[in-house]
């Protein structure tokens, strides 16, 4: 079965009415600029849980942009293992991770199945002249990217497992309170084998730390539906101030 399929545009939210225009473009359009960024998205696709969203590339290099569900960032090593590098959900956009993927055997791998706009670099070209900001807001999003790529070299440091995780659950909060969900009520997509591989610990240490936030009232977990009892206790953790 065929990994994507169109969505045609009749049936999908235009971008001048999609509720992450604030996160994905420009802030303060007009309703002609408006107009235009309706003009940027080439297509919108479904990726099937467990499909590789860097397969879709076909030459023409483009912006991708989560609408709908989840995905992790994979790179395989040297050694023949697998790393996550990140985790990204609606709102976030994927271009870097999909030039890599010719060069370091990089995946974009769907967690659920979701939903991305494609935004080809050619249109971004056409329209720039119409959209103030349209340009630098672009090279926001890449740097936005880098950094959370990027990010994961901070638990490769001098975190110990506890800080790592509470660090994690406090970035996974706070990813959801900026697009208006619940800061406390979290649904893991990914399992505790990612987790572990992005924090550079093992699945055990993972389970194991989880299980002491739960000990400690801090956490409940039931499965993947986690809920934060004490944001405050979690930052102290992850800024080692006990």
């Amino acid at each position: 079965m065929d990994m994507k399929l169109k969505i045609p545009y009749k049936l999908e939210v235009t971008c001048s009415n999609c509720n992450l225009l604030k996160k994905c473009m420009p802030l303060g359009l007009n309703n002609y600029e408006l107009t235009r960024i309706d003009e940027l998205v080439s297509q919108r696709i479904r990726v099937k849980r467990g499909h590789d969203l860097s397969r879709l590339k076909n030459g023409q290099q483009s912006l991708y942009i989560i609408r709908t569900g989840y995905f992790k960032t994979v790179i395989s090593t040297n050694d023949g293992r697998d790393q996550v590098l990140g985790f990204h959900m609606a709102g976030d956009s994927i271009g870097l991770a999909g030039e890599l993927s010719e060069l370091y055997s990089c995946q974009v791998i769907a967690l659920e199945d979701s939903t991305v706009c494609i935004v080809p670099f050619s249109n971004v070209e056409e329209i720039a002249n119409s959209v103030k900001g349209l340009h630098s807001h672009i090279r926001h999003l890449y740097s936005l990217e880098i950094n959370r790529e990027n990010s994961v070299m901070l638990f490769l440091g001098s975190m110990n497992s506890e800080e790592r995780v509470a660090t994690f659950l406090l970035k996974l909060s706070a990813s959801h309170e900026e697009r208006g969900f619940s800061p406390i009520d979290l649904n893991l997509k990914m399992s505790r084998y990612d987790i572990a591989s992005y924090l550079g610990l093992k699945h055990e240490t993972v389970s194991r730390t989880l299980a002491k936030f739960i000990k400690s009232k801090l956490i409940i977990l039931n499965l993947r539906e986690l809920k934060i009892l004490n944001l405050v206790a979690l930052n102290s953790i992850a800024t080692d101030k006990h």
